[in-house]
């Protein structure tokens, strides 16, 4: 069920609804509100829409960024797992290759 939870982002109070809880709204309004802070502190002649925008944009590398970096590891994980498959068939074909082999 979807709850208000207000917060502070750059001095400015919102009410967020939301379906997650109020410490996780809180720690993305934190999260946002420390990049506004942290680029606003290098970028004083540029006005707030134009630092959200900044902070928007370097979100949004990080997103992709982490994206691309589940992507390829998600990749890697199934052609080790592939190479298990096929490692895993050929013991199985030499065991039974074994168990019906006549004894010695």
């Amino acid at each position: 069920m979807k709850q208000s939870v207000n917060v502070e982002i750059a001095g400015q109070t919102l009410s967020i609804r939301s379906d997650e809880g109020p410490d996780y709204v809180q720690e993305l309004a934190d999260y946002v509100d420390a990049h506004l802070r942290e680029l606003g502190g290098t970028r004083r002649s540029f006005s707030l829409q134009r630092v959200a925008l900044l902070v928007a944009i370097q979100i949004a590398d990080e997103l992709f960024r982490e994206k691309d970096l589940r992507r390829r590891d998600r990749a890697r994980i199934e052609a080790r797992l592939q190479a298990l498959e096929v490692a895993i068939a050929a013991h199985e074909a030499d065991l039974a290759a074994l168990e019906h082999a006549p004894p010695a």
